[in-house]
C-alpha cells in the first residue's frame, strides 16, 4: 500500500471514530467507552449506523464484537 492510501485510510478511520464517539457520548453519556478503543474503521462505521438506528447498548456491543 502506498503512502497516499495509508494516509487516506488513517484519515478515514479518524473521521469514523470521531463521528461514532460523538454520537455515542450523546446517546450514552454515563457509559464507560473503554470497549470502543482501537476498533477498526468498519467497526466505527457500524457503531455510527447502529446509533443512528437507535439500537440499545447491548445490541451495539454485540454487533461491534461480531465484526471483530
Amino acid at each position: 500500500m502506498n503512502q497516499e492510501n495509508t494516509s487516506f485510510e488513517k484519515q478515514k478511520k479518524l473521521i469514523a471514530r470521531r463521528n461514532a464517539l460523538k454520537l455515542f457520548f450523546i446517546r450514552f453519556p454515563d457509559v464507560d467507552p473503554i470497549f470502543l478503543e482501537n476498533l477498526s474503521t468498519k467497526q466505527y462505521e457500524e457503531l455510527f449506523d447502529l446509533l443512528l438506528l437507535g439500537k440499545n447498548l447491548e445490541e451495539i456491543k454485540k454487533a461491534i464484537l461480531d465484526i471483530a
